[in-house]
């Protein structure tokens, strides 16, 4: 090997060093940086070429590529469970919302407001002459009305704000997904440009976190997102998702007119479909059950009954065609009104009516499926709980797992500083040595032109 082809080994040695320390230098800046992948130089010789001659050694050496020590396979896992995490966490502060709205740990839930409405009944059979014991009666009604109206109400307040933060989420959708778009140009002009890759699959995984989509690159390196069967983004471009409200007052998610809602398996926008149609619609369906059921009850009793003037009783409760739990209301303002007896013979005549409205709150309600207007409730309270602790319970695991997959990602993917100061120092002294090899080649050099003069 001539003199020259040591200074040529050397300085392919230098610069290849050069670009190993800034490709460490990089890693070690972005140690922190929030979904950066470890890049690792890697180095390959430069063949001799073709020779007859035998004992010849290479030509030096160099980067044949700088690498993104990504982890596909658990990349795809955590993905997917940070979705169904993303699903349990959103679901589960809905569901703990709906506890509250039937929170019975206090004397101002609707529970104590049955047992007190039950109570005054009671308290009439027991003097049903009595205007005090009456007045009193219809303040109780009026006070479990506005409590049942007051449930209702903040339900319905709930699906309003679900619906407005899926149409801010169904925003964020699209915004992503014409970033990622933007991106996989960028990164087809240019396909060393890592921290592209990078931006874009962390673009990938927020999405994910919205709603579960499935990945394809093609041999381009485009990535094609799809929900279902639908694209969110292929080779041409994004399409725009949408959500509105249909005639039933349900949430429809579409992309171009296609319907998606059985497309969308996880994530915050599923956890807003379930929430707000399915768990709390149901609550709402079980609320108006339990309002006309216990409104009609009492009502029918009160048909049977005869009031201080010897009339047949009217409503108690209003039970207007299409009602529901935010309807009722109590009619009967003058106490004389309140069908107590069970005769018109004799004012106030006997306390039978009034007594078999009060031992509805122990004897089966037929409008109420024949049980208790209390047990009925409390069936109602028990399912909130038990759907709020079921949440609770799906993210400790999803959180337990989510970690889990993180730290094994890291463990390829993320910066190890240690790691990186071995690199450092391995690095620095090949730097070393190709500089000393470039000195040594021209100290020789010059030995060789004094030779000649």
């Amino acid at each position: 090997m001539s003199i020259l082809g040591i200074l040529n080994i050397g300085t392919t040695a230098l610069l290849t060093a050069k670009s190993a320390l800034n490709t460490t230098s990089n890693n070690i800046a972005n140690a922190s940086t929030p979904g950066y992948t470890r890049q690792s130089a890697v180095l390959a010789s430069v063949p001799s070429g073709l020779t007859s001659m035998t004992g010849t050694s290479g030509n030096g050496v160099t980067i044949s590529d700088i690498e993104r020590m990504y982890d596909s396979f658990t990349t795809l896992q955590l993905r997917n469970e940070k979705s169904t995490s993303s699903y349990w966490n959103t679901y589960s502060n809905y569901a703990g919302s709906i506890e509250t709205v039937f929170n019975e740990t206090s004397d101002t839930g609707i529970g104590p407001a049955i047992s007190s409405f039950f109570s005054a009944w009671q308290q009439v059979a027991q003097d049903p002459g009595n205007t005090v014991q009456r007045t009193a009666l219809i303040n109780a009604g009026q006070y479990l009305a506005s409590r049942i109206n007051s449930a209702y109400n903040t339900m319905a307040d709930q699906q309003g704000q679900i619906y407005r933060n899926s149409q801010d989420l169904v925003t964020q959708v699209n915004n992503i997904s014409q970033q990622i778009y933007s991106l996989n140009e960028k990164i087809v002009a240019s396909p060393g440009a890592l921290d592209l890759k990078d931006q874009r699959d962390a673009l990938v995984e927020q999405l994910n976190e919205i709603t579960r989509v499935d990945t394809v690159q093609d041999g381009g390196g485009r990535y094609a997102i799809y929900l279902g069967g639908t694209a969110l983004v292929d080779p041409s471009g994004s399409y725009s998702m949408s959500v509105a409200l249909d005639t039933s007052n349900a949430m429809q998610f579409s992309v171009g007119s296609a319907n998606i809602n059985s497309l969308m398996t996880s994530g915050s926008l599923r956890a807003n479909l379930d929430a707000r149609d399915t768990t709390i619609a149901g609550y709402i369906g079980q609320l108006n059950t339990f309002a006309a059921g216990l409104g009609n009850a009492v009502n029918n009793q009160q048909a049977l009954g005869f009031d201080l003037n010897g009339n047949l009783g009217g409503n108690f409760f209003s039970t207007t065609a299409g009602f529901d739990a935010r309807d009722l209301r109590v009619t009967i303002t003058d106490p004389r009104l309140i069908a107590a007896s069970g005769t018109a013979a004799g004012v106030p005549g006997n306390n039978t009516n009034a007594q078999a409205i009060a031992d509805m709150a122990n004897s089966g309600v037929a409008q109420l499926g024949g049980i208790t207007p209390i047990e009925y409730y409390s069936r109602l309270v028990a399912a909130t709980g038990a759907d709020a602790q079921s949440a609770n319970t799906y993210i400790k695991f999803q959180t337990a797992l989510v970690s889990q997959l993180e730290t094994q990602r890291q463990s390829v993917s993320g910066v190890s500083l240690d790691e990186e100061a071995v690199n450092l120092v391995q690095y620095q002294k090949s730097f070393e040595a190709a500089a000393k090899l470039i000195s040594t080649g021209n100290d020789l050099l010059e030995t060789i032109i004094g030779m000649v003069k």
